[in-house]
């Protein structure tokens, strides 16, 4: 069952679909694209997922009551700066983080392409994907947050290598998506007006400045399956993609895959 409703404390013009089940609220935006396609931008959150999906499918845990996830719709003109996307969703999910808990900018982190990251240990993932549905682009830029969950809450190895929200906070309460949601909203589209707007420049610069952490060290990179690349990260490229230097000097420039 969905309710769609317009609440003051989102952008204007944004539609909210809220839904109480769904397998993934990405898969529910392109199911849907002939009933959403003359709305964007549009909102689709879940207070549960039965197959939320990370990058190169993997399972994303979608407990109810524990984390947020949301998924948004929208047109985006300039094609080129289709690799900014990630990025600004990323600066959107840390704006959010220090808003609604105070989190330290030092903290925050954004692993490339589409993790966040606060103290060294996962709070959130992006999966972007972008549909050609002439004449439009349909973009998705699907937001998982983890907000409540305990260490116990994450199995086998992920207990090692994510958080949440309240763990990072000490705090008693638990997060409502309900609150969180509108801050997210407010910052992405804040940012996607930027991209729009044509300032690359900025972009690249919170990038390389929400990236520190790794700032030349060596990293392990999966590009491809069974293939694994060494190198020093030396930040990210101009147009979007991560800069890698090799062991023997040389430089190059990856626009997919993963740091391990």
């Amino acid at each position: 069952m969905q309710m769609i409703v317009n609440e003051k404390y989102y952008p204007g013009n944004l539609e909210i679909i809220k839904l109480e089940e769904c397998d993934s609220t990405n898969n529910y935006l392109k199911r849907n694209y002939e009933q959403v396609k003359d709305k964007l931008p549009v909102l689709a959150t879940c207070a549960l997922q039965t197959a939320g999906r990370g990058r190169e499918q993997r399972t994303w845990l979608s407990s109810r009551g524990k984390g947020l996830y949301s998924s948004f719709g929208f047109n985006l003109a300039a094609r080129q700066y289709l690799n900014m996307l990630p990025l600004i969703s990323g600066f959107s999910v840390i704006e959010t983080l220090q808003t609604a808990a105070g989190i330290r900018d030092m903290d925050l982190g954004l692993k490339w392409p589409n993790d966040v990251l606060c103290r060294g240990e996962k709070i959130a993932g992006i999966l972007i994907e972008n549909i050609i549905m002439e004449p439009q682009l349909f973009c998705i830029a699907g937001i998982g947050i983890n907000l409540n969950h305990a260490k116990e809450d994450f199995p086998g190895d992920l207990a090692e290598k994510a958080t949440s929200l309240k763990m990072i906070a000490g705090s008693d309460r638990d997060y409502v998506v309900e609150e969180v949601n509108p801050l997210l909203a407010r910052f992405l589209f804040q940012w996607l007006e930027r991209l729009e707007n044509g300032e690359k420049e900025e972009i690249i610069r919170t990038a390389n400045r929400y990236s520190h952490f790794l700032m030349d060290t060596p990293i392990s990179f999966h590009q491809t399956p069974g293939k694994l690349i060494s190198g020093i990260f030396k930040g990210i490229h101009q147009d979007g993609g991560l800069i890698l230097e090799s062991n023997e000097g040389s430089t190059a420039i990856y626009y997919s895959g993963e740091i391990l």
